[in-house]
Formats: structure tokens, sequence, C-alpha cells
């Protein structure tokens, strides 16, 4: 696995290299080129001066900034490497904290991180161990990709640590922005009972590899589909006729009682059951639940 960054980690006077990881690839779906609708010709990008009237290579490309309309300032690598930020080189933590009090939301991409070299290790699964002990994580600062990031460093179960960056307070849009949320759902008991045992019904073990990709294997089937010339053809929706918020939850507590198939996942009522449990939201109130 290549190495995305590689500096240290500090807390008070204890000090000792890391290496750190990208631990996700992020989406590995079927690519599309965009193609002239006329000619169904594929279109290309080209980096264009406008000044010189000329194409021009990656290479060719420098940062600038635009300062006033039209007037830009060069910033280089060199430039780069002369800002006075120490993450750039160390991941100083700067507290600790309980993992529960930070707000999911904050939570951006996973880095893995392992001990920079072997006389690195004692230290390293010091501190690790430590984090484990006391239920804490570590809040920190680390530069990745010309920009600074806060970060929460943690041990991972599987070994070594991980690293969270983490989105700072003003990228983080507000959910009171959002008027559907002002809501006043009058909630009946037996309907709070039903909504419960079919949370319980449908509750098991994690296990990430139950889930796949079902939109992109049928991506994939259309696409071959259409390269010999077959014609696809949609299924139709299943409809429900259950129209009441009760009537729903007690058709879904009744379908989910069943136990697991042999994939993992309920025997043909997990998707059905869900999109019943969806319907209204308010006591009473009747909503279609297809």
């Amino acid at each position: 696995m290549k190495t995305s960054w590689k500096g240290s980690i500090s807390f008070g006077m204890v000090y000792f290299p890391v290496n750190v990881y990208t631990a996700t690839s992020g989406s590995e779906g079927v690519k599309f080129n965009y193609l002239h609708k006329k000619c169904n010709t594929r279109v290309r990008y080209k980096k264009f001066c406008e000044a010189c009237n000329e194409e021009v290579s990656q290479e060719d490309l420098v940062k600038g900034y635009e300062y006033e309309k039209d007037k830009y300032i060069l910033v280089t690598d060199e430039d780069f490497e002369k800002l006075p930020i120490k993450s750039k080189k160390t991941i100083s933590i700067i507290n600790f904290v309980d993992e529960d009090k930070i707000d999911p939301i904050y939570l951006d991409k996973a880095y893995y991180v392992g001990p920079g070299n072997f006389s690195a290790s004692k230290a390293f699964e010091l501190f690790r161990r430590a984090m484990r002990e006391t239920g804490k994580v570590g809040i920190a600062k680390i530069t990745l990709s010309s920009n600074e990031y806060v970060s929460l460093v943690k041990p991972y179960d599987k070994g070594g640590m991980l690293i969270y960056l983490l989105y700072y307070a003003n990228e983080i849009r507000r959910a009171e922005n959002i008027p559907e949320l002002n809501y006043d759902a009058d909630i009946h008991e037996n309907e709070m009972k039903m909504a419960v045992s079919l949370i319980n019904n449908l509750s098991s073990e994690f296990d990430i590899d139950e889930y796949r990709n079902e939109y992109q294997e049928a991506l994939k089937k259309l696409i071959q589909a259409k390269v010999e010339g077959k014609e696809v053809v949609s299924p139709p929706e299943t409809q429900s006729n259950i129209i009441d918020l009760m009537e729903a939850l007690k058709a879904s507590v009744e379908a989910t009682k069943g136990g697991r198939d042999a994939d993992g996942g309920r025997s043909g009522t997990k998707a059905k059951g869900r999109r019943k449990s969806a319907s209204g939201t308010g006591g009473g109130t009747k909503q279609k639940t297809s």
C-alpha cells in the first residue's frame, strides 16, 4: 500500500514517526465517457491558453491567485514548503476527548496509521493501548494536499490506528435550516411498540460483506444487454394496498418474523418491510406506503 503521508505523532514530550495510508478507495463503479450527441464521438477536454492561442500540457501549468480582476500572483511548490505550519510533518495531539462526544457529521475521510519504522513500534503501541484503556481519542492537526485539517486519531480494532479528517465548524450546514424538521408528531404508544418490534426483528450483527452495490450490478447487466442488442425491460414495482400507518407496522412486523436466508439477508421481506414502515409521519395519519 502506497504511503500518503510521512511524519510523526507527538503528545506531551513523546514523539515517534508514523506512516499514513489512505484507507478507502472511493467508488469503483461503471465509468462513462461523454460523447457528442450528433456523431457519438468521444468529447475530450483540453487545457487551452487564450493569450497564446495554444493547448498547454500539465507540466506547463502553475498555480496563481487572483488578487484583483485578471491580476495574479504565482504560488510555487517551494512557497508551499516555506509555510510555517507545524502540521506538515507532525501530528501534534492538541487534546483528548470522549469519542462519543464527537458528532459523526464532522467525520470525513479515513486513513490508516502505522509506525514509521520498527524502532517506533513500542511508543506507537503504547500510545494506541493507552487510548483504548482510557476510552479517549486524540484531536490533532495534519496537513494533506496543501490544506490543514483537524483530525481524530483513534486505535483500530484490527491493528494500528485510524485518522479521520474532520470538517471545520463553518463547513457544516446546520440542520436547523431544514424547514421540514420543524414538525409536531403525535406518536401513539402502540405505534411505538410496533416500530420497536419491527426494528428488533430486522436487527442483526453488522457485516459489511453482506451488502453489495445492486445498482452497479444492474447497470452492468443493462450495458451487456445493450451490447448484445437485447431489449431492456424494467420490472414493474410492487405496490402495497396498506394505507394506514398502524396497518403497515403490523404487516411489517409479521413479514419480518422469519429467519435469515442463505445470503445473510431477510428472506424476501427485508426491503418490503422497510418500505411499508416508512409510511406516514404522525400518529393516525393515513398516507400511502408504496
